[in-house]
């Protein structure tokens, strides 16, 4: 795992939306433990886009009940198909972000890292605050995505290097990259950075 938005941050929590999760289907669970595996996707400072945005009705989150192999239950620790073993479902919430890609409408920047597992191959479904000091959430739990502010992004966040005053739009696989001129909108601004390591940007989705 990594981070791609480094501790620097300044903005309202006004402006940070707290109703979408890290949608995993498109990866498995295990992929939490190896960044490569899951293309990032897992990491902090991701730019994202809406992926399932139906309310879920009365209920702030919904419950796993699909077939037994499904990725959360086994999270969870659920094997219905063992004798004696009783079935736990796994809370989760049913709308979903995912990282954007060229030309998609991105809704902001993820705050927290999803983790299923921390470095020693552990459950941190079973060590919270662990999790916290980790600056994390679990699979299926909301993640704070921001949506105007101040940061300060690694070079992981943002393709190429682009100059101080730079312009950026949405680039691929939730990252940020100077403005193509070909029309996609423009959702930050480098206001400082240092060597192409560090870019502090105003960001506005």
């Amino acid at each position: 795992m990594a981070k791609r938005i480094l501790p620097y941050r300044d903005y309202s929590e006004h402006d940070v939306l707290n109703l979408f999760s890290l949608d995993t289907s498109a990866y498995t669970i295990a992929n939490a433990k190896s960044d490569a595996a899951a293309g990032g996707a897992f990491d902090s400072g991701v730019v994202v886009k809406v992926k399932t945005g139906e309310l879920p009705g009365d209920l702030p989150g919904g419950l796993s009940e699909h077939a037994s192999d499904e990725d959360l239950r086994n999270y969870l620790g659920a094997s219905p198909t063992s004798a004696h073993i009783g079935y736990n479902a796994y809370p989760y919430n049913g709308m979903t972000v995912e990282p954007a890609g060229i030309g998609d409408v991105a809704v902001g920047i993820t705050l927290r890292e999803t983790l299923a597992y921390d470095e020693n191959g552990e459950k941190l479904l079973y060590y919270k605050q662990k999790l916290d000091e980790a600056q994390a959430v679990l699979p299926g739990q909301t993640v704070p995505v921001l949506t105007r502010g101040l940061v300060l992004l690694d070079s992981d966040a943002v393709t190429g290097d682009p100059a101080v005053g730079a312009q950026l739009e949405v680039g691929a696989d939730g990252t940020l990259v100077a403005d193509t001129s070909v029309g996609n909108a423009l959702v930050a601004t480098v206001v400082a950075k240092s060597g192409s390591d560090k870019f502090l940007c105003k960001i506005s989705f």
